[in-house]
This record gives structure tokens, C-alpha cells and sequence, in this order.
């Protein structure tokens, strides 16, 4: 199993939660292209680490 794709996958959950923390935090402040963009990207992180973690199953599997 290789660990740099785990540790990858979870590297960007965290980037992920931490841009739609702040996608919250923009909303609040009433910028709403701006919140509309942060949420856009935490999604795309979140799709990416979905990703990240199915190469790494596609790896151990013979």
C-alpha cells in the first residue's frame, strides 16, 4: 500500500474543509461570487481526495 496517496487524500479533505470553513465565513459577510468560488474549490478538493484515496485502492488490489 502506498502511504503517499493516504497521506494525499487526507491532505486535501483538510484543504477542503478548511476552503468551505471559509466559504461559510465570505457567505456571512454577504460576498456572494466570492462565497459561490470557495465553495466551488472545497468541492473540487473533496472530488480530488475521492480520487486520490480510488488510485490507492486500485493499487492494492492484484
Amino acid at each position: 500500500m502506498d502511504a503517499s496517496s493516504s497521506d494525499l487524500a487526507r491532505l486535501l479533505r483538510v484543504l477542503a474543509v478548511r476552503v468551505l470553513v471559509l466559504a461559510v465565513l465570505v457567505g456571512m459577510t454577504g460576498a456572494a461570487l466570492l462565497t459561490i468560488v470557495f465553495v466551488l474549490a472545497g468541492l473540487a478538493l473533496l472530488l480530488a481526495s475521492g480520487d486520490a484515496a480510488t488510485e490507492r485502492r486500485q493499487d492494492v488490489v492484484p
